[in-house]
């Protein structure tokens, strides 16, 4: 029995580019490979609402340029600025092992390597330097870098983030 189909944004409408319909796309992915011709794309606000074939996707200025089968007018392209591109959800196997989905981490608990309890994920955010875990310890909301060797472990299964924080990242400085 397979899992129903879960889809994920990979890109966002930005806005229509040229007059034929082509849509110029931010991309939200770390797999930017996987829209490529002939792919089918879900397009909507908030979830697919309807598909359409790739017919070309190129780099433009970090973005995606993108024409979709159907769509040859801006007036259709503009139709949808401000929507998203959505994608199947890759298989975990697929995944590089040390990848992990938002939504995969939301709600985990942060254990220190010690074995105390350090709070739990309410996100992920992306920074210029890479992703930071938001933690909600107590009242507040701390950033922990996801990097190797801050993440010790991710155990999807136990539902834990296993942390080695340096002194005072979590718990702040001892007076």
């Amino acid at each position: 029995m397979s899992r129903p189909t879960r889809f994920l944004a990979v890109g966002r409408v930005r806005k229509p580019h040229g007059v034929h319909g082509e849509l110029l796309v931010e991309v939200l992915t770390d797999f930017p490979q996987r829209l490529a011709e002939g792919v089918s794309v879900g397009l909507g606000e908030t979830e697919p609402q309807q598909f359409l074939t790739v017919k070309s996707v190129r780099w433009h200025k970090g973005a995606w340029l993108v024409k979709l089968l159907g769509l040859t007018r801006r007036e259709q392209a503009e139709a949808l600025r401000g929507w998203h591109l959505f994608l199947p959800e890759q298989q975990r196997q697929d995944l590089p092992p040390t990848y992990y989905y938002e939504h995969e981490l939301i709600g985990l608990r942060c254990q220190l390597a010690d074995g105390r309890e350090a709070g739990l994920v309410e996100r992920l955010e992306a920074g210029p330097a890479g992703a930071w875990l938001v933690v909600k310890v107590g009242e507040r909301e701390v950033l922990v870098p996801f990097v190797s060797p801050i993440v010790v472990r991710v155990d999807l299964g136990a539902g834990v983030v296993i942390l080695d924080p340096p002194e005072g990242l979590i718990f702040g400085h001892a007076l």
